[in-house]
């Protein structure tokens, strides 16, 4: 059996990285990357299994991580007794928003992946946890505020979907955008304004 050589995963992750980055998720060649890190493409399906493989070791570990901040966040919310979650729902805090602008430009290079390579569905994917997880907690907040939004007709199931997606792809707008980091923190700030005063009428309005 062949010996692994120290490093050799690694520097085929960086040429991966590079390649998907240039050339997209179906254009990729492996035996372009195993060129480059100065192997063969064994030592690909060695270590990563196929194309998939090699393109999820790049990215499922920050990808998971977000959506794990993002779920525990919101299970900690939900935690609060119902009249704190009325208070603090509608209330702007930029520190949160601000970490979470902070993480994707410190893990750049995966967002851009994920967006550039939406092909290979792992974007896809990544939203619609986003959106469960949003639309479940959602649902726990009326339960636990007593908010008759979805019985009054202000919410239905689809339009808190809907909403729900719209937030998180125009979050990412920043990444296919190619915004700085400054650009994306005022950027995000609009956006979360604009969700927050929606939200508010559907949630605190009656219906018309």
């Amino acid at each position: 059996m062949a010996k692994r050589v120290e490093g050799r995963s690694d520097k085929l992750l960086e040429c991966a990285r590079e390649e998907f980055l240039e050339m997209g998720f179906q254009e990729a060649s492996l035996r372009v990357i195993a060129a480059k890190a100065d192997t063969s493409t064994g030592a690909i399906y060695t270590r990563f299994g196929d194309k998939d493989g090699l393109f999820h070791a790049l990215v499922d570990e920050s990808m998971d991580e977000l959506i794990l901040w993002i779920e525990k966040g919101q299970q900690e919310f939900s935690l609060k007794p119902g009249e704190e979650q009325k208070e603090d729902v509608f209330s702007y805090k930029p520190e949160v928003w601000e970490q979470l602008v902070e993480y994707i430009y410190e893990h750049w290079d995966v967002f851009r992946l994920l967006v550039r390579c939406a092909d290979i569905n792992c974007y896809e994917m990544m939203l619609n946890r986003l959106v469960d997880i949003e639309v479940e907690y959602t649902y726990k907040f009326l339960k636990s505020t007593d908010n008759d939004a979805l019985y009054n007709g202000n919410l239905t199931p689809m339009l808190s979907h809907m909403l729900s997606n719209a937030y998180y792809s125009g979050l990412f707008e920043v990444v296919r955008h190619e915004m700085t980091k400054e650009e994306a923190f005022v950027y995000v700030r609009q956006l979360r304004r604009f969700f927050v005063r929606g939200w508010a009428d559907l949630l605190e309005s009656r219906p018309e």
